[in-house]
Order: structure tokens, then C-alpha cells, then sequence
């Protein structure tokens, strides 16, 4: 083992010691502080719940849509619609029609239709 490695483990162990002075013993770290209910609390929110309940027994829930609106009319349109509406659209939604297929004329390489290889003598 190298000088260097052995000054680097010495190092690390004396940074885990002084660690291990500072951090308090494992059994104390799991005992962690409990709350308790005080039965002076309990009581309270127990008699502020009743109330609650008490002060407003036969009122009907809210309804939350306002009876002048009628939901079937009305039309949203988002604010960013217009970026949907781009050129061209209209050949996205049709096929295009080329005709009747015709038959494949053979080229050479310098793009000169040649004869099929049955008319070649």
C-alpha cells in the first residue's frame, strides 16, 4: 500500500471519529417525542364539531352552477385554436386521386425509356 492510500485512510478515520463524538447514540434517535391529545383538547374540538353541526341542520348543500346559464348553448373555444388552423389543411383530410395505374416503362441510366429484354435481340 502506497504512502498516499495509507494518509487517506487516516484521514477518513479521523473524520468518522469526530463524527461519532457529535451524533447521539442510535436508542436515543428512536425514541421520538409522542404527541399526546390533552383531554382538555379533545373535549374542545369535540364541542366546536357539535356545534358546527347543530347551527346549520337543515340547510340544503349549494349548487354551484347559476339556474340563468343553460350549459347547452354555451360554447368554449380554447385561445389557442388558431395555431390548429395551418395552410393546406384541406389536403390532410382527402386522398388524392391519381387516376388509373399505367404500366411501368423501363429507363436506362441516362434516363431514356429502353425496351423490355423480350423485344432485345
Amino acid at each position: 500500500m502506497s504512502d498516499d492510500d495509507r494518509d487517506l485512510r487516516e484521514r477518513f478515520a479521523r473524520l468518522r471519529d469526530e463524527e461519532r463524538a457529535h451524533a447521539p447514540a442510535f436508542h436515543v434517535t428512536r425514541q421520538a417525542p409522542r404527541w399526546t391529545w390533552s383531554p382538555r383538547v379533545v373535549i374542545a374540538a369535540a364541542i366546536v364539531l357539535i356545534a358546527l353541526v347543530l347551527a346549520r341542520p337543515d340547510q340544503a348543500p349549494r349548487r354551484f352552477a347559476h339556474p340563468g346559464i343553460d350549459l347547452g348553448v354555451v360554447a368554449w373555444q380554447s385561445p389557442t385554436d388558431f395555431l390548429l388552423v395551418t395552410p393546406g389543411r384541406e389536403l390532410m383530410r382527402t386522398v388524392p386521386d391519381f387516376g388509373s395505374p399505367e404500366p411501368l416503362v423501363p429507363i436506362d441510366l441516362h434516363g431514356r425509356p429502353s425496351a423490355p429484354e423480350s423485344t432485345r435481340s
